[in-house]
């Protein structure tokens, strides 16, 4: 089977819809337009149109997830298909493309972040970065995590010397060193390597960041502060790739880095990035994974929460973490994950009076089992129309209480050109990633180092008018 394909697409055809498990390809624009849709229509998409030399079904073909969102034709589209592990190694011969397409889903999941956080914190965007960085030491000062206020304040002092809160930062600082405590000292040195001692702050939210990092050994918990509270996003392990947001980008880090253990880190300079990429390319296959892997989770961790209704959430909720987890939602298989009843109405956000309305539904289906601390979902399938329906039903709802009936996005009204991000062009004549090369590639076939076996379901087919114009 050739692992490119070129193929058109009648206006109206869907290349692929959303949820579907067939990932395998990632997508190229030669000639027309495609617009990614979603069904959860208060998620901002951060390209909601993908034209002329652009990629499309990079992030789930990657991590070989269910599509994100549908990609339709908004015109007689051509598209060049070309399977994932022949585009990672198109890419890996490209550092230069490879940062830009970095930077692009850099930018993607940085807008799904605020929006997440935005939730609780809905004047978050108005709060000047330095402010945002001093509050990040005083919350870890009150909290007397002293170890990380130390670190967090003297960064602020040292990049604001004439700040608004300096004096401030200065008076915990020096409480802190009354009392004893101590800043850590800097990170030992060992050949390329950085060594920190456990619970050590490899860098904190709202600060510039210079280094991406290869956790070597040891582990990493990444936390960010809202809403007065440290909330834990994830733990990296050995392999891992983290901070290569701030480095391909000029904004500041959106989350904190702390050491887990005694942990020796690789770090990359931004001013090196691209040689580091050049003469070692698997390292970009690890930084697709890392901002994919996030991308995606953070992703349906949102539009599970933009749900109106408390049941949608729950249930969005659930099919999620089957996602996660890694089941497919046409598996009629049980599957037992690690949730309680109150768990989850609290990862959910329902409270007050609807709580006890939320948790009779629940338990009134007999798809669902909750026993000690666990949920079993006896058929996953069922679980998946279920969503479905109250996802449905609760969007029927929304648009039964918009004043303006909505109309299919045109290319005028989805993306103004304020908020269109930098076009990835990967048709740049010094590109050997270009559509045409791409196409080429099929007859010259190079190894293959990243190819896993998919399983792909017969039955999943697309709704398209896709005619093979090889």
């Amino acid at each position: 089977m050739s692992d490119t394909k070129k193929s058109l697409f009648k206006k109206g055809a869907y290349v692929y819809v959303e949820g579907d498990e067939d990932v395998d390809d990632v997508f190229i624009v030669e000639r027309g337009t495609i617009e990614l849709v979603t069904e959860n229509k208060k998620i901002k998409r951060y390209k909601p149109l993908v034209t002329d030399g652009e990629i499309f079904g990079f992030i789930t073909a990657l991590i070989r997830r269910p599509r994100m969102e549908s990609a339709v034709a908004l015109k007689d589209t051509v598209i060049i298909s070309v399977n994932r592990s022949r585009f990672i190694y198109l890419v890996q011969q490209n550092p230069e493309i490879a940062i830009k397409i970095i930077r692009y889903f850099a930018e993607e999941l940085r807008l799904y972040d605020e929006m997440m956080f935005s939730l609780k914190e809905k004047d978050s965007s108005m709060v000047p970065e330095e402010l945002k960085l001093f509050n990040v030491g005083e919350y870890y000062f009150k909290a007397k995590a002293y170890k990380y206020a130390f670190y967090v304040l003297s960064r602020y002092a040292d990049l604001y010397p004439n700040g608004i809160e300096i004096d401030s930062a200065r008076l915990m600082i020096e409480e802190m060193r009354k009392s004893g405590a101590k800043k850590f000292p800097d990170p030992v040195k060992s050949g390329v390597y950085k060594l920190f001692p456990d619970g050590q702050m490899v860098f904190c939210e709202n600060e510039p960041g210079e280094e991406l990092y290869i956790i070597k050994e040891g582990k990493v918990k990444i936390t960010k502060v809202s809403d007065n509270n440290e909330i834990l996003l994830s733990v990296l392990r050995e392999g891992d790739i983290f901070g290569e947001l701030a480095i391909v980008s000029e904004k500041s880090r959106n989350a904190s880095a702390i050491s887990i253990g005694r942990t020796a880190l690789l770090p990359i300079r931004k001013e090196t990035l691209s040689w580091v990429l050049s003469k070692s390319p698997g390292i970009i296959n690890k930084i697709f994974m890392a901002i994919s892997q996030r991308i995606w989770f953070t992703y349906l961790n949102l539009e599970a929460k933009l749900y109106n209704k408390p049941i949608t959430r729950v249930y969005a909720l659930i099919e999620n973490r089957l996602l996660q987890d890694n089941v497919s939602l046409k598996s009629k298989e049980p599957v037992v994950i690690n949730f309680s009843i109150e768990e989850l109405l609290h990862a959910a956000g329902v409270t007050g009076n609807i709580k006890d309305q939320t948790a009779g539904l629940l338990l009134e289906d007999t798809n669902l089992e909750f026993n000690f601390g666990q949920l079993t979902v006896r058929n996953p399938s069922i679980l998946l129309s279920r969503a479905n329906f109250y996802k449905s039903r609760d969007m029927m709802h929304t648009q039964a209480n918009t004043a303006v009936p909505k109309e299919k996005p045109t290319h005028e009204t989805v993306s103004s050109p304020e908020e269109s991000p930098p076009k990835i062009d990967i048709s740049d004549e010094d590109s050997n990633l270009s559509t045409q090369s791409a196409a080429d590639a099929v007859s010259n076939p190079k190894p293959d180092e990243f190819d896993v076996p998919v399983d792909i379901d017969e039955d999943m087919k697309l709704p398209s008018q896709e005619i093979n114009i090889d």
